[in-house]
């Protein structure tokens, strides 16, 4: 029995298994589960649906236009923009890796009373939150932090938000405004939404151009 057979995108989704199997360790090692990444950008920010969803929606429109529009003339193109799906992914990666690092914190998570959670093991837990930089901090709190640094040294940004706020400890929207927190954590999400469609969009193109290829060639 042919896979053909089972509808049109059979061949496709083979190959496109073969693919995910032969190359794991790059694309799924590399960026895990969806969850996983939306965490880093706050869960209440970026929900994972928002993420994978938007995604996917435009995903299935480029699939459905891949679908009516490739043929054996031009299915070398098609491989092609595989590629560049790969490289901007790629580049998506980096770019998302750098944002990470420049607004996500890792906080310790405390009780009623200021002492620290453990977890299981009995090691401290810690939640992500996203920040902004120093130069957009609220004037107050710059000017807080500067003294907190001129009276005990080095003071991290960390370290000074864990103490800094009238109502409850680690909080970003007592140093910085609002809508600065959202633009970085729509940064983030943004980046998780291209980062996700060049992923999809790379492994389909390329079983697609495969499989016009052997198609081809019988």
């Amino acid at each position: 029995m042919h896979l053909s057979e089972y509808g049109p995108f059979a061949n496709v989704v083979a190959i496109a298994g073969f693919l995910v199997a032969t190359f794991g360790i790059l694309l799924l090692k590399a960026l895990g589960r969806m969850n996983r990444w939306t965490w880093l950008a706050g869960s209440d920010q970026a929900p994972g649906f928002l993420v994978a969803g938007g995604a996917r929606i435009l995903a299935v429109a480029l699939m459905a236009m891949t679908y009516v529009t490739i043929d054996a003339k031009n299915y070398l193109w098609f491989g092609g923009s595989a590629i560049i799906f790969g490289i901007i992914g790629f580049y998506m990666v980096a770019r998302f890796d750098k944002l990470r690092k420049l607004y996500v914190l890792q906080v310790p998570l405390v009780g009623p009373g200021g002492s620290p959670l453990l977890n299981k093991k009995g090691k401290p837990t810690f939640a992500s939150v996203v920040i902004a930089t120093e130069d957009k901090m609220r004037d107050q709190a710059k000017q807080a932090l500067a003294a907190a640094r001129q009276k005990s040294g080095g003071v991290s940004i960390g370290q000074f938000m864990s103490g800094y706020g009238a109502t409850k400890v680690n909080d970003p929207e007592a140093l910085w405004d609002r809508p600065v927190l959202v633009e970085n954590s729509t940064k983030l999400t943004r980046t998780l939404m291209y980062l996700t469609l060049c992923g999809v969009m790379a492994l389909f193109v390329a079983s697609f151009a495969i499989d016009v290829y052997m198609r081809k060639a019988k």
